[in-house]
C-alpha cells in the first residue's frame, strides 16, 4: 500500500493514476455526449484551486468548442469548510445566454458549489452545469445537482491531483485518504 504524510497526518492511495484516468475517460465522454450539437457559446469555469489539474486533463479529452475561465473561492481552512464563501476571483466575461459548465475537484459539503452555482444563474446563463471528479452524497445529501460525477467517495478526508491539505498535495497523481 503506497502511504503519504502531511503535517502528521497519514495518507494511503485511495484512486490510483490508472483509476483517475478512467474516470476522466467515462467523464469526457459524457460531457462530449451532452455539448456535441450545442450551437451556442459553452464556457467551462474551473473552480480554483483544487480543479486545474483535473480540468487540464479534462479539456484535452473534449471534442466540442469552448472557452475557459476561472474563478477562485475560498471556504476552507485546513481540512475543514468553513461554511463560509469568500469570491476571490470572479468571472471575467458575460455569461448571459451562454451554456456554463462548471468544474470542481470535488463535492463535499456542497455549500460552496450551491451559492456559487446560485451566482452565476443571476447572470442569466442559456445552462448551468456541474461537472465533479469525486462527490461525498453522504456530507452534501444531494442538495445541489451534479450533472456529471466521476466518483462517488465516503466522507473521508482526500488529498491529492489537485486536492490539497493546507496548499500541499496536490502534485500527487493518484488520490489518497486519510488513514484514521
Amino acid at each position: 500500500m503506497e502511504i503519504v504524510t502531511y503535517f502528521d497526518k497519514v495518507f494511503s492511495l485511495f484512486i490510483s493514476k490508472d483509476e483517475i484516468n478512467e474516470i476522466l475517460n467515462k467523464l469526457a465522454l459524457e460531457v462530449n455526449k451532452t455539448y456535441q450539437d450545442v450551437n451556442e457559446d459553452v464556457i467551462l469555469v474551473s473552480i480554483l484551486d483544487g480543479s486545474f489539474i483535473f480540468m487540464a486533463d479534462l479539456v484535452r479529452k473534449l471534442d466540442f468548442e469552448f472557452d475557459i475561465e476561472f474563478v477562485k473561492i475560498r471556504s476552507y481552512e485546513g481540512m475543514e469548510s468553513t461554511g463560509d464563501f469568500e469570491l476571490l476571483l470572479n468571472l471575467q466575461i458575460e455569461i448571459e445566454g451562454k451554456h456554463i459548465l462548471i468544474i470542481e475537484d470535488i463535492v463535499d459539503t456542497g455549500l460552496t458549489i450551491e451559492k456559487f452555482i446560485d451566482k452565476v444563474k443571476e447572470m442569466n446563463p442559456a445552462s448551468v452545469k456541474v461537472c465533479s471528479l469525486l462527490s461525498k452524497p453522504e456530507v452534501h445529501n444531494d442538495i445541489i445537482n451534479i450533472d456529471f460525477v466521476g466518483r462517488e467517495i465516503p466522507p473521508a478526508f482526500v488529498i491529492g491531483y489537485g486536492l490539497d491539505i493546507d496548499g500541499k498535495a496536490r502534485n500527487l497523481d493518484g488520490i489518497y485518504q486519510l488513514e484514521i
